[in-house]
């Protein structure tokens, strides 16, 4: 990771006349846990590092790197979750506690109507809340590509990243034994292209097509950012894993939205109304709704749903994961949400109340093998698990934008420890449960994980 660091500073020193640095430091504790984990016990979270910012004329650099430190537990974190996912675990063995790092780093260069990317970031496609075709719910990944504007009215990207699919790579592992933390893996890459069409001033359409492919190297084939990715992969066998999605965005007015996205993995026409069919479907519908009852307000309302046959493949290399999170919808296939956040600011604070209903059923090695050979499944007809929550929470700025937030979190958690990949559960159980929340951060959000860099923040600006 140190690697990434050195060359993003050195491209900055040869490209930039002007860095700005500003301190990253947070901290925040759950009373009883949170969504962290399902019992009842005292988690909190903490870190401190650097959010650096440099502009030249078309080149841009980010870079954030902070190390992190959990107290209360010695693993990572309930993965029924829409927070972003742990890369890497280092384990205490002194106590519950264990630390992580993350660094993310963004280099672009705009050249006229094309901007070129890369490094180690996010990627959020569509137009929700949360995302079925690609959502921050993996670790970021490393990845180039580019955005083009083809006109006034129309956009296309295009990126090829690397993953991780934590599948040992047997014939490697004798030659790390003993070195490192991690046994060596299967290469699995992720290539996507998406275009975006502002149809009218109230109609935005959006279409988006990825793949994952793995064990080989690169493959030049998927450098070809505008060929259709399904042709490119048959010509190759037929060996890869491809989703297609749909968004549309509608606009009312500038404080009223709905939008929907329809993602598709499989579908054979002929069988699509038979109680056994391949529509291997995913579903978002939602609204945006600003200045409702006070002047800066804003409601999100969400439904996403997902089949059981969604981003898992025959060949689990090509599964449509990385580090063992989902790429797509947080709480992966077989899977649903209902969630509404309502937030305001009042009394120079920022309020917010989110609620999230979220269920999901189980993903074994055996509906994979049915799925290909067309056996039909009952959906969420064996073991389940649903988590639901209600949360207010406040949080207000205080001098040099440091922030402090409380907030209390209701959950109900059922089948709390469910593992959806394994057959005989006999340790699940179910709680209800209230949890304190208390945080304060600096250049930091606590809420979305996101270092942010206000422009009144302390700050280092150094010229060259």
């Amino acid at each position: 990771m140190k690697k990434y660091v050195y060359i993003n500073i050195l491209f900055s020193y040869l490209l930039c006349s002007e860095f700005i640095f500003a301190p990253i430091i947070y901290s925040n504790y759950e009373s009883s846990g949170g969504t962290w984990v399902p019992d009842s016990k005292k988690v909190g979270v903490a870190g401190w590092g650097l959010t650096m910012y440099a502009d030249l004329e078309n080149f841009k650099i980010s870079m954030d790197t902070y190390n992190n430190r959990f107290f209360g537990i010695t693993d990572k974190p309930n993965y029924f979750s829409n927070e972003q996912g742990l890369s890497w675990v280092g384990n205490d063995p002194d106590g519950e506690q264990f630390d992580f790092d993350v660094t993310n780093i963004k280099l672009s260069y705009k050249f006229k109507s094309v901007e070129f990317e890369l490094g180690k970031y996010k990627r959020h496609w569509g137009p929700g809340q949360s995302s079925l075709i690609l959502s921050s719910k993996s670790p970021t990944y490393p990845q180039f590509g580019f955005n083009w504007e083809i006109g006034k009215s129309i956009k296309f990207q295009y990126f090829h990243a690397s993953l991780r699919s934590l599948i040992e790579n047997e014939t490697h592992s004798s030659i790390y034994e003993g070195i490192g933390a991690e046994v060596p893996e299967y290469n699995r890459y992720l290539v996507g292209h998406r275009i975006i069409w502002n149809i009218s001033d109230n109609l935005i359409l959006g279409a988006s097509e990825t793949l994952v492919y793995g064990v080989r190297d690169i493959d030049l084939l998927y450098l070809l950012p505008f060929a259709p990715f399904l042709s490119l992969q048959q010509y190759k066998g037929d060996l890869d894993n491809i989703q297609w999605e749909l968004d549309l965005q509608w606009y009312f007015d500038k404080n009223r939205n709905l939008y929907l996205s329809f993602l598709m993995d499989e579908w054979d026409p002929s069988m699509t109304f038979d109680k056994i069919n391949r529509n291997w479907f995913g579903y978002q519908l939602g609204t945006n709704l600003k200045n409702s009852f006070f002047d800066n307000d804003e409601i999100t309302l969400e439904f996403n749903w997902t089949d059981h046959r969604l981003y898992r493949h025959q060949n689990s290399i090509n599964d449509y994961y990385s580090h063992g999170y989902p790429l797509g919808f947080w709480a992966g296939p077989h899977a649903q949400e209902l969630y509404l956040n309502y937030s305001f600011r009042k009394f120079n604070s920022n309020f917010s109340i989110i609620f999230s209903d979220a269920k999901r059923g189980e993903l074994t090695t055996q509906m994979i093998e049915d799925q290909y050979n067309n056996i039909d499944y009952d959906r969420f007809s064996n073991l389940t698990e649903s988590l639901t929550k209600i949360k207010l929470l406040v949080s207000k700025e205080l001098k040099n934008r440091f922030e402090i937030q409380l907030g209390i979190t209701n959950i109900k958690w059922k089948n709390a420890g469910f593992d959806p990949r394994l057959i005989n559960q006999n340790q699940l159980f179910s709680i209800n449960k209230n949890s304190f929340n208390v945080g304060f951060s600096y250049n930091f959000d606590i809420s979305t994980q996101t270092p942010k860099m206000h422009k009144d923040s302390i700050k280092k600006i150094l010229t060259f």
